[in-house]
């Protein structure tokens, strides 16, 4: 069996992953101590100056030493090595053991575009980006009730983990008992839309009862309503699940490539119904018992990054379609 591809198109990819915006932190857990963090396997630093958030190089020009280990003085970040102080727009601004000496205009760390959305922290290493910023209504919504899920690390491409989230098949088999049914495995087709940024569908299925979500014991699975899915380019994905009466469940994933086959996932969890914090812990456990479940089948994977040239796996017309449209777009993104 072949677990090899011709790895030209997904070599383009990740290059052209550096042009697009990637998310690299939580906002509140980035304070005036430097966070080192990965992404597509350029080491950077996170940190507030001056109540901004700023990401550098994770290197400091001088010896080489990892400035993730230094700390915030006054407004600029100082490296624990030799003292070197550099401000928010990565120009070394002080070198103790030269105070009064002119400072080399080679002194400075490089300053990657930086911003704030739904909650996380985002990076772009090559600006302009290709595409927007992914929005998620209701991280800002006063009706919804909006925790976030502990970031998890897979030995995954990032491209992988966002087609676990859109491929349906394996609910019963992969969540039987808990979100699907190995008796109706059956999936309606979903006709897949696409805008400048991102590819959108709407399709129900078949549910195992969830006291989560409002449902009452019933011997069998719910028929759910169809769920609104948007998948923004190039690694986030947001669920709006509607429960009836007014209810939505909701979720937005973001996956980061910290490297080809390293992701690391931020997520938030909403609804508009039972907002007790009280529930915020089994909402949690439950996304963590799925999540556990995809882990294992994910990582077990090969190759390891999504082959996205559609003849190197199988698929099924109208089953996989969401798949489908995803690679597609993919290696339309790789071939320009």
């Amino acid at each position: 069996m072949r677990i090899g591809l011709d790895q030209n198109a997904e070599n383009a990819l990740y290059e052209r992953s550096r042009a697009m915006w990637h998310p690299v932190a939580y906002i509140n857990d980035v304070t005036d101590s430097p966070i080192a963090v990965r992404l597509l396997d350029e080491p950077l630093v996170i940190v507030r100056l001056n109540g901004e958030i700023a990401c550098f190089g994770d290197l400091c020009i001088h010896r080489g030493t990892a400035l993730s280990l230094g700390t915030v003085t006054g407004a600029n970040l100082q490296c624990a090595y030799h003292g070197w102080e550099f401000d928010s727009s990565g120009s070394c601004v002080r070198i103790p053991s030269r105070p009064q000496g002119s400072i080399p205009r080679k002194a400075r760390v490089e300053k990657f575009a930086c911003k704030e959305a739904a909650g996380l922290v985002w990076v772009c290493l090559e600006p302009p980006a290709l595409f927007p910023l992914p929005e998620y209504s209701a991280w800002s919504d006063p009706d919804y009730r909006t925790i976030h899920i502990p970031l998890y690390d897979w030995h995954s491409s990032a491209a992988r983990r966002v087609e676990n989230f859109i491929d349906f098949s394996h609910f019963p088999f992969v969540h039987a008992g808990v979100l699907g049914d190995p008796d109706k495995p059956e999936i309606p087709d979903h006709p897949v839309t696409r805008s400048d940024h991102a590819i959108a569908f709407e399709l129900g299925v078949e549910e195992v009862p969830n006291e989560l979500k409002g449902d009452q014991a019933l011997d069998g699975p719910i028929q759910r309503q169809p769920s609104t899915y948007t998948v923004s380019m190039p690694y986030s994905v947001e669920l709006d699940q509607p429960l009836g009466e007014g209810r939505h469940f909701r979720l937005f994933m973001a996956s980061s490539p910290v490297g080809r086959k390293e992701t690391r996932t931020f997520s938030w969890c909403s609804r508009n119904y039972d907002v007790d914090p009280a529930s915020d812990e089994s909402f949690v456990e439950f996304q963590r018992v799925i999540l556990e479940q995809d882990r294992v089948v994910v990582e077990s994977q090969r190759p390891e990054e999504l082959p996205i040239d559609l003849s190197e796996e199988l698929h099924i017309k109208g089953v996989d379609q969401a798949s489908i449209e995803y690679r597609r777009w993919l290696l339309e993104l790789a071939s320009h």
